[in-house]
């Protein structure tokens, strides 16, 4: 059974705009090492704008980890998400994939709610456990931290 999280943020900013920080954000400095959760150091592949169904990139982690992440959805100004396979490292053997999906929801003329899930598959019930406690214990913050980045970007961006 998938193992997921969601976070949310509110961004006074049009959806437009944030929309467009999220995909332009450079992946190194959106997801930084939290708690035990690795941060992105390297990024191979197509890099930021994160914006045409199909784009690949390959990530390295601060703890020499990596994952490949594939766009697979992508609506602009609406949503995006994407897949991520063939884990190495300390997640290798917990995770079979995961896809996380990204929705903005323009709240008024200058606010915007973005939702980011998460939902993982564990390669066996064995695994479910221990990714479900990673997950629920440690992934809120690591994905809050990245929203906040964002947030900040978009509303700077407005002045």
């Amino acid at each position: 059974m998938p193992v997921q999280i969601s976070v949310t943020e509110i961004v006074n900013s049009p959806a437009s705009d944030v929309f467009n920080a999220a995909i332009s954000f450079d992946a190194r400095k959106l997801v930084q090492k939290h708690g035990p959760l690795p941060g992105i150091v390297k990024v191979d592949g197509h890099d930021a704008p994160w914006s045409a169904i199909g784009d690949v990139r390959h990530h390295t982690l601060s703890d020499n980890s990596s994952v490949r992440e594939e766009l697979v959805t992508f609506t602009p100004h609406d949503t995006f998400a994407y897949r991520l396979t063939e884990f190495t490292g300390p997640f290798a053997p917990l995770v079979k994939g995961a896809r996380a999906d990204w929705h903005f929801t323009q709240l008024g003329s200058a606010k915007t709610k973005i939702d980011w899930t998460y939902s993982f598959t564990p390669r066996s019930m064995a695994a479910e456990g221990i990714l479900w406690f990673i997950v629920k214990l440690f992934w809120p913050g690591y994905l809050k931290a990245a929203l906040a980045r964002v947030k900040d970007e978009a509303e700077s961006s407005e002045n």
